[in-house]
């Protein structure tokens, strides 16, 4: 291999084919000399495919220059140096939090986001105790970005801090990234403070429910029901995925085994609702996991092969539900379709009912 001084000129040869090899061979030196002479080239160089091999170079290399000299490629106009940087730095791992943090003190909200970027993208104790350093950023958007990171990496041992968020922000945008991060992060805290703050349907804003609805799905309670029925009859076809999660979450979580009949009356309705087949589908089998005897009746009614989805949830519904009278309907239905994932569904469901006892393959 030439020496580092022959790769160095080499690196700015008029052959892009001369100054990409030269980048390559200077990243397999591994030397202080050759990140400088990398980053230096970098950002004067006008071939992207040139650029891409600098930027594998450096992603390759581990020197003690390499973070201080990449850092300062966070403060380059070009966007795609910028985010060559944050790679970069984001691969190196615990070892680029040191060189990142004082970063978090720089007069642009700029670099400060691009070191939240990059200490997610690193996402260790360090990298989120970084994070949260930034929830006191001046900067509204970098506290939504720190806010948002914290709940991605399911940062726990921060949730007391965005629950003060939440409680004390009048900013919509940031309460609405509360609540998403506390789907994932949050406590009893924050289920109080939910309550408090959305005490009723009509206290929710309108840009609030879809956030409001992801935070239900994942640590609402019984106490949610009443609200959630109200999204039902209010914002039923138009937030329905949103719904289901939530109802299932709730369910999920409070171990119900006959469903409480005002609820079960208003999903009914719903499943009756025009929605969307695959969300039918998907509500009639969350409700054979309840025992009430007019969800039986329901999958019944549902057991019809002219809508190929509702009559899945009906039979994969009658599976779970476990009621053994469900077999003569199921190989009546067998008799009367040649839809092949229907049939597999009705052997899958009268495969569980066997498993109650008995001998369910009988016609």
């Amino acid at each position: 291999m030439p020496g580092i001084d022959e790769l160095i000129k080499s690196l700015n040869s008029a052959s892009e084919k001369e100054r990409a090899f030269a980048a390559e061979d200077l990243g397999y030196e591994n030397s202080d000399e050759s990140v400088s002479a990398l980053v230096e080239r970098l950002q004067v160089e006008d071939s992207r495919f040139v650029r891409e091999v600098i930027v594998n170079a450096l992603k390759s290399m581990d020197t003690p220059l390499l973070i201080n000299t990449v850092v300062s490629l966070l403060y380059s106009d070009d966007a795609f140096t910028r985010n060559s940087a944050i790679d970069i730095l984001a691969r190196l791992g615990d070892k680029a939090v040191d060189g990142i943090r004082p970063l978090l003190a720089d007069p642009s909200k700029d670099v400060r986001k691009f070191v939240l970027d990059i200490a997610f993208h690193i996402g260790g104790a360090e990298a989120k105790a970084v994070l949260a350093e930034a929830l006191s950023d001046p900067e509204v958007n970098n506290v939504i970005t720190a806010v948002e990171y914290l709940g991605r990496l399911e940062s726990t041992e921060y949730t007391d801090r965005i629950n003060e968020l939440l409680r004390s922000t009048g900013n919509l945008l940031l309460r609405c990234t509360c609540l998403e991060a506390l789907a994932r992060i949050g406590d009893e805290t924050s289920q109080e403070i939910v309550t408090r703050l959305y005490p009723d349907y009509e206290s929710i804003g309108e840009l609030e429910k879809y956030s409001y609805l992801k935070f239900i799905a994942g640590k609402g309670t019984r106490d949610h029901l009443p609200l959630l029925l109200s999204f039902m009859r209010e914002k039923g076809p138009l937030m329905v995925k949103e719904i289901i999660n939530a109802l299932e979450g709730i369910l999920q979580r409070n171990g119900y085994d006959l469903l409480p009949s005002e609820l079960l009356s208003e999903i009914v309705h719903f499943i009756g609702s025009p929605i969307n087949d695959i969300n039918r589908y998907e509500l009639l089998v969350l409700l054979g996991e309840y025992k009430n005897p007019e969800i039986y009746s329901l999958f019944l009614r549902y057991l019809q092969p002219e809508n190929k989805l509702a009559c899945l949830g009906a039979v994969e519904g009658l599976g779970l539900y476990g009621n053994r009278d469900a077999v003569t309907y199921l190989n009546n239905l067998r008799q009367h379709t040649h839809d092949d994932e229907l049939l597999e569904a009705i052997e899958r469901s009268l495969e569980l009912l066997r498993g109650r006892g008995g001998d369910c393959w009988a016609d």
